[in-house]
């Protein structure tokens, strides 16, 4: 029987307050929620997970003994610090899923550094729990920040 405080297989997890990186609120950042890129993420599987990546390893941490969850993190070795790592633990057992701002997944204007308007190459977390696939598109995205000459309002 699994206890309550457990991690569930089939569980949906709500984003957590915070970037896991940077522990700023979306609010404060803008742009959009990411789990997922291909140097970098964080994600929980049912399986241990190591590459031999140099430049952006794949690391593993059980997260409960009586399950068979991983928290599965990949990129900068700078960005998963072990404040981190603890962090994003103890997002999950109680239920959340960390994410990352696109700032910390560098997914910003090279103009101002603030974030443009779709994360390309991206997995982003709605509000829900579910993620979504951005693509990488031949457009420029523009900027959010107002005050940049790259600014562009999108239609949603």
């Amino acid at each position: 029987m699994i206890k309550q405080n457990e991690l569930d297989n089939s569980q949906i997890y709500l984003p957590s307050d915070t970037c896991i990186i940077c522990n700023k609120h979306l609010e404060e950042v803008g742009g959009e929620r990411i789990v997922a890129q291909q140097p970098r993420g964080i994600s929980i599987l049912d399986e241990y997970q190591e590459e031999g990546n140099i430049k952006y390893p794949c690391r593993s941490f059980k997260l409960s003994e009586n399950l068979h969850k991983y928290l599965i993190v990949w990129g900068e070795k700078e960005l998963w610090t072990a404040d981190v790592i603890e962090r994003a633990k103890a997002e999950y057992k109680r239920g959340k899923q960390s994410w990352f701002c696109q700032v910390c997944g560098k997914r910003t204007c090279g103009e101002c550094g603030s974030p443009i308007n779709v994360p390309m190459g991206s997995d982003i977390l709605s509000d829900d729990g579910h993620s979504i696939h951005v693509a990488i598109l031949p457009i420029d995205p523009g900027c959010i920040n107002p005050k940049c000459k790259k600014y562009k309002i999108l239609a949603k």
